[in-house]
């Protein structure tokens, strides 16, 4: 098939970005998340993104990048790595190791917005905590010593108080120099649509500031001092905070939780408060709602295992059972973007280790912690796996009485049930019986197909070197060009994108690439991209669109479209081939996983020459 050829304009560099990954080594990046061992000409070690006893993971030096060939199959360079460990995205990955490069990033005017809010957020948690310790602010401290803080939980957290004047803050802002447009933007001061008058949000409140991880106060949780409703209100939404994303107290636990892969979920700021005053500093909150999707999703780069210690009541409990359907979701969402034969969701769940602390009727973490902390230490211990709590809860919330009400149970536990293994699957299929009142038999017979279906077939394949590499099937040389024209003609020719929606955008050699990629696959239109785009990559960005995109017919835009997918994927795979032989002894086979990986990629170059349209 003939190819359409390339007119290639000229290359603008990207100067500080290239700058910044000259100047690292991806050993040195890598090296204080994970303990690394030498092994052939690269490092192997345990993947530090999902629990694992066999490493999986190799860094190759010679090509700066790491790959993961376990349950992750996920892989890149040095802003990859980065990005995944920190959960940052490419624009705070950037500013991260430009840093540690002494690479001076260009400011474009002013500050950059989110530094003006930090700022502005900072000086009004200052401000809080002052007025606390104001007569004031005495309210509020009887209820902080009723609730038994001491001085160092109080000064760690920055507890404060809000004025009930409605504009003391406004005031102080003002004051120190910053505009009534930037605390308004920081969520801190709303303005009346129809006077135009501006006044503080939190008012009469005791003041909770909320950090993102790396520190930065993004926004504030207040809490109601009398019979005000609702008791607790947050910061709206603003371009540094958003409650879905943001954990409380992640900033002071990140480091336990990332050193003990464990991670324990509570739901209040006091019940946080009090576990880390207590020492048990692997605690997090959702903040009064159940985990979501994103606040899974972070937890999984730091922790394998996740316990929920939600409060005992009925809102506590229907909130324990969102948190386990968002963490579910995150892991089938997880596991469908995995390469071609990696694992499954239902095996993947078992990595990820889902518990909950059944807290004693009447007592949430905080009061439990500070009435018996030896107690809350035993409940957290014991807390039972994710299937001993949603099998009886699952059960309760049908009508056991008929057939379809048991059908309904078994539909919602048994994919869980059946991908685990054969012992463990047997001891919970007898749960699940007991709790629906049927026979094993009768359960045996509903979902036999199913557990057949789910077996994992064990086969042994001869170890297959992979095929002659040439160095310009490897190198950016061959990457970028082909890159930078998929992405100018699914930019230039919308139309295209549904025959690259299942593509993996880890087969794009540029970490630039790859995120031009992400964010135009969810855009419908070229402003959005450039909305959505760190504002780093806007030369990249201009360089793509000014692309000579000839004048064809879109079928052989199509086809020029699914050969270069096709070109490379195959780059990609031989490069895990190479990754993995790297780490290898000299002249010798892989050991026996990574050989059967290898003929599983064989396999999948293999399939990948016969594609008539593109597909995963």
């Amino acid at each position: 098939m003939r190819i359409l050829r390339i007119r290639q304009s000229k290359r603008h560099r990207l100067s500080v970005i290239d700058d910044i990954k000259a100047r690292l080594d991806i050993v040195d990046v890598v090296s204080p998340y994970v303990a690394l061992q030498k092994s052939g000409r690269g490092f192997k070690a345990n993947c530090p993104f999902h629990n694992e006893k066999t490493p999986s993971f190799v860094v190759n030096p010679e090509r700066q990048s790491w790959r993961c060939f376990g349950a992750c199959a996920e892989g890149g360079g040095a802003f990859d790595f980065v990005m995944k460990a920190e959960n940052m995205d490419f624009g705070q990955a950037l500013n991260l190791l430009a840093q540690r490069t002494g690479v001076q990033l260009e400011k474009r005017g002013d500050p950059e917005k989110s530094d003006i809010l930090h700022s502005v957020n900072r000086a009004a948690a200052t401000f809080y905590q002052e007025t606390l310790k104001t007569e004031e602010g005495r309210q509020a401290r009887n209820y902080i010593d009723s609730r038994k803080l001491n001085d160092s939980s109080i000064e760690k957290f920055i507890l404060g108080y809000s004025p009930s004047s409605g504009d003391g803050l406004k005031s102080h802002l003002l004051l120190h120099d910053f505009k009534i447009e930037q605390a308004i933007e920081a969520g801190l001061v709303r303005q009346d649509e129809e006077s135009g008058r501006t006044y503080d949000f939190f008012r009469g409140r005791l003041m909770f500031p909320i950090f993102d991880r790396r520190g930065n106060v993004v926004g504030f949780g207040g809490r109601a001092l009398d019979d005000s409703n609702p008791k607790y209100i947050n910061t709206s939404a603003t371009s540094i905070f958003d409650k879905r994303n943001t954990l409380y107290a992640l900033n002071f636990a990140i480091d336990k939780v990332r050193d003990q892969r464990t991670a324990v979920v509570v739901e209040g700021y006091m019940d946080a408060i009090a576990a880390h005053e207590h020492g048990y500093t692997n605690v997090v909150a959702s903040m009064g709602t159940a985990l979501t999707e994103q606040q899974v999703a972070q937890l999984r780069t730091l922790a394998d295992k996740f316990i929920l210690a939600l409060d005992p009541d009925a809102a506590g409990q229907e909130a324990t059972l969102r948190s386990l359907e968002s963490s579910w979701r995150v892991i089938q969402s997880n596991a469908a973007q995995q390469r071609q034969r990696s694992q499954s969701a239902l095996s993947q769940w078992k990595t990820t280790d889902l518990r909950v602390a059944a807290l004693p009727e009447g007592l949430d973490p905080d009061a439990l912690i500070r009435q018996d902390a030896s107690r809350w230490e035993s409940i957290v211990a014991d807390a039972a796996p994710l299937l001993e709590f949603l099998i009886p809860n699952i059960a309760a919330r049908f009508d056991l009485t008929v057939p379809h009400g048991k059908s309904q149970v078994v539909d919602a536990i048994w994919p869980l049930i059946a991908a685990l293994d054969r012992l463990d699957r047997e001891q919970y299929a007898q749960k699940l019986a007991d709790a629906i009142g049927v026979s094993m038999e009768a359960l045996r017979a509903s979902v036999g197909n199913h557990r057949t279906s789910n077996r994992q077939s064990r086969r042994t394949e001869r170890y297959e070197p992979p095929p002659e590499v040439t160095e310009s099937t490897l190198n950016e040389s061959f990457a970028e060009p082909v890159e930078e024209y998929i992405l100018a003609l699914l930019i230039n020719k919308p139309d295209l994108k549904e025959f690259a929606e299942n593509f993996d955008s880890q087969c794009f050699y540029s970490i630039e690439n790859r995120e031009v990629f992400t964010n135009w696959m969810s855009c419908s239109k070229i402003e959005e991209l450039w909305d959505s785009v760190d504002e780093s990559l806007h030369p990249h960005l201009t360089h793509i669109t000014t692309i000579d995109i000839l004048s064809v017919e879109l079928i052989e835009s199509e086809r020029a479209l699914t050969e270069m997918l096709r070109r490379l994927q195959r780059r990609f795979h031989i490069v895990d081939q190479q990754n993995i032989l790297i780490s290898g002894p000299t002249g010798e086979p892989p050991p026996r996983e990574l050989g059967e990986r290898i003929s599983e990629i064989n396999e999948s170059i293999r399939q990948s020459e016969h594609m008539g349209v593109w597909r995963k």
